[in-house]
């Protein structure tokens, strides 16, 4: 990765911020740290991440960059027949933090593309999944759904709720850069390694004005 950017240094703008477009690169909290040094060496100010690798994410939140998921619009899809369209529910998209007092709730599944802090509230008869910190609470499979499941890339709630079954957060945070999931098997919810959606984009770039 080093071997990628280091040629292109020396001829960033250092007055401007810098973005970094990791793509679906993997890149630990090692090589991020290593890439962050670099930067620094060149007084370059690396401060917004973007990525759809949910381990690339969480790593670089761990570094303290603003962090940003990159989900593109899925390709247009055939519509179904008529008589089938009332029961289809689909997914809501959430874009932004909530905040203490928020709640969120709606009758399908719930991604929210930013985190839900402490006093937030998410209510969904289907998954809910947060590209960011989960630090509230919330309910997945509020219909009865116990093969639901609330998925986040740092997952540290208050209370997690899968149908009927109640649970308080983890008491301990997960390694870094390692999503996590909560789900409910044999009446009780357990935490386990998270199963993000994965969706390729180009290689990473280094978006800043170029000095001339």
């Amino acid at each position: 990765m080093l071997q990628v950017v280091e040629p292109v240094l020396p001829r960033l703008d250092r007055q401007h911020a810098l973005e970094l477009d990791c793509g679906d690169w993997l890149l630990s909290y090692m090589d991020l740290e290593h890439l962050q040094e670099r930067l620094l060496l060149h007084n370059l100010n690396p401060v917004v991440l973007r990525s759809v690798e949910p381990r690339t994410i969480v790593a670089g939140a761990a570094l303290g960059f603003m962090t940003q998921p990159w989900m593109p619009a899925p390709p247009a899809q055939q519509q179904p027949p008529e008589q089938f369209r009332d029961q289809e529910e689909k997914a809501y998209l959430y874009e932004g933090c909530l905040r203490s007092g928020d709640v969120l709730e709606h009758g399908a599944t719930v991604v929210v593309l930013g985190d839900v802090n402490p006093g937030a509230r998410i209510r969904a008869a289907g998954d809910v999944i947060v590209w960011g910190r989960l630090r509230g609470m919330a309910h997945a499979g509020s219909r009865g759904n116990g093969a639901a499941r609330i998925a986040a890339l740092q997952l540290q709630p208050q209370q997690v709720r899968i149908a009927s079954t109640t649970a308080l957060g983890p008491g301990e945070h997960g390694p870094p850069g390692q999503p996590e999931q909560a789900v409910q098997r044999n009446g009780q919810i357990v935490i386990e390694a998270a199963k993000l959606p994965h969706v390729p984009m180009p290689n990473m770039k280094l978006r800043t004005p170029v000095a001339k």
